[in-house]
């Protein structure tokens, strides 16, 4: 059984949700030893035709694995079914019988019959989710492919179906348009509509997708909502076929590293908002206002300093996962830092060639996916960029994406006549620094006041100057930098007064403005990089 499923970088373990594995051949029992935590081996006595069975606990509604209950289910493959490693590349089918009255299978293998589906290898059957039960299905083409979405909730769910339809399309349209082909026949969405889940995940021909049963009534909330749903569709290109070259073939077994998820996941970060913005989803105002706070996002995060994008992209499979409370000043998310790093690759681009990152994504798409057949290797990576720009990148790759040096924003910002200023320069508020929550510690930050006076996560904030801690925010903007105060703690059943000199806060707000007197080129980097007309 595999331990990870792909598009999540984390060992899960999905054999121990299996109970009583069992063979058979013949109508006769079969002696089965389990050789090491995810493998069984069956004593076949020479029989050519052997039947399996075991259960699956399955009570965990995330993207990443499976769930039933009386209303519905929902199965990731990897979380669900078994392989044998010397017939991974066979056929198969697959044959579900629906739980009592339920009426609807959605899934984007081939359907051979009724609740019956081809499967052309292992692969597929895991990159293939399955949503049971008696689920609402809207249909929907583009570009001549037939979508489905497949939308499940224990509530009604309120929304205007055409308009909902309308931006479902202009999000497939928009997201086709960046390499100019679709590689699908026919698509699926598993939209999950509960409260207290979110998330997305991508698979070759469909994603599952998660979000609030009020997602749709507000424009802020439908907004973020299709963000989600264009990240999730960008996959198809970027990961499922234009992929980091340890990412396929998979090994089920054990972790596949790659220096590239700030590609694979940051690039697509970048895609997700410049696709809604493309398809006029959310406005050229809250674009820039999303690319700015992505920036503010990692420089006010100390491990962007300690971890580079393609270090936190290796390390995925046991920091990204896996937080705690000093994460935030030890590393920095391949997500939001490729994002940033995929607007400034697309600024430098269009401002040396009037092209775009799209053109990087098509000449990978060309040469790797479509002639070669396989992935990316790091440097081939770092050569289409090259190529497409026309200069080298070599600086760029060493300083911001193997480095931590801070990216020199202002110098890419200008190719759009833009400028790059932090809002609070010349503030001069003090700072604690350290996160608090119901009156206990939850983080500490690096360097800070409360770090040096020797502040521990997990201590409970008894007073502040004798003052009891009702509004923390409150009580501190009235202190003042260098200022000492006298934080008494819970530490482990022990009251303790910490004495603790106030720093400079020095977390950033960067905003754009745009220059008055912009070149004609300026303009022009500026229009494309917005998609304005």
């Amino acid at each position: 059984m595999p331990v990870w499923t792909p598009g999540s970088y984390l060992i899960r373990e999905y054999a121990k949700n299996v109970e009583g594995f069992k063979a058979q051949a013949n109508g006769n029992s079969l002696k089965v030893i389990k050789v090491n935590k995810n493998t069984w081996k069956i004593y076949t006595n020479g029989a050519d035709n052997i039947s399996i069975a075991y259960s699956i606990y399955a009570y965990e509604l995330t993207v990443r694995t499976s769930f039933i209950d009386a209303s519905h289910g929902y199965i990731n493959g990897a979380s669900v079914f078994m392989y044998l490693p010397e017939l991974i590349n066979y056929n198969s089918t697959l044959k579900i019988n629906p739980f009592k009255n339920w009426t609807k299978i959605s899934t984007a293998l081939e359907k051979r019959k009724e609740n019956e589906f081809f499967i052309q290898n292992f692969d597929e059957l895991v990159d293939s989710p399955i949503e049971i039960g008696n689920h609402e299905i809207l249909e929907f083409e583009a570009l001549g492919i037939p979508h489905q979405i497949a939308m499940y909730s224990n509530v009604k769910l309120e929304y205007d179906k055409n308009k909902l339809l309308n931006e479902y399309k202009a999000v497939v349209e928009k997201s086709a348009s960046v390499v100019g082909e679709h590689p699908c026949k026919n698509y699926l969405f598993i939209v999950h509509h509960l409260q207290g889940i979110g998330g997305g995940l991508e698979h070759l021909n469909s994603t599952t997708c998660q979000t609030s049963p009020t997602a749709y009534l507000t424009e802020k909330s439908n907004s973020g909502f299709f963000t989600l749903i264009a990240h999730e569709y960008f996959h198809l290109w970027n990961v499922k076929r234009i992929r980091p070259i340890a990412l396929g073939p998979f090994d089920y077994e054990n972790e596949n590293y790659t220096n590239m998820l700030w590609v694979a996941e940051g690039f697509t970060s970048f895609y997700e908002d410049d696709i809604v913005r493309r398809a006029n989803i959310v406005s050229v105002k809250d674009y820039l206002e999303t690319v700015i706070n992505g920036i503010n996002g990692i420089e006010n995060t100390p491990g962007n300093k300690i971890q580079s994008a393609a270090e936190s992209s290796w390390d995925a499979w046991i920091k990204f996962y896996r937080p705690n409370e000093n994460s935030s000043n030890s590393t920095i998310s391949y997500y939001s830092k490729g994002g940033v790093i995929g607007a400034m690759l697309n600024l430098i681009i269009l401002k040396e060639t009037k092209k775009s990152l799209d053109d990087v994504m098509k000449l990978l798409w060309d040469e790797n996916f479509k002639k070669l057949k396989r992935g990316y290797t790091d440097e081939e990576f770092k050569l289409a960029c090259e190529k497409v720009a026309g200069i080298s990148l070599k600086d760029f790759f060493e300083k911001y994406i193997y480095g931590t040096e801070t990216i020199p924003y202002q110098k890419y910002f200008d190719y759009a006549g833009l400028d790059f200023v932090d809002s609070r320069l010349n503030d001069e508020k003090s700072s604690l620094g350290a996160i608090i929550r119901n009156k206990k510690i939850t983080s500490v930050q690096k360097n800070s006041s409360a770090e040096i006076s020797g502040l521990n996560v997990n201590d409970e904030i008894v007073s502040i100057d004798g003052l009891s801690l009702e509004d923390y925010d409150s009580l501190l903007a009235s202190k003042l930098i260098g200022q000492k105060i006298t934080v008494k703690v819970l530490r482990s059943g022990q009251k303790l007064d910490i004495d603790c000199v106030l720093l400079r806060n020095t977390s950033v707000r960067y905003v754009l403005k745009q220059q008055q007197n912009v070149s004609a080129d300026q303009s022009l980097v500026y229009k494309k990089f917005v998609h304005e007309n």
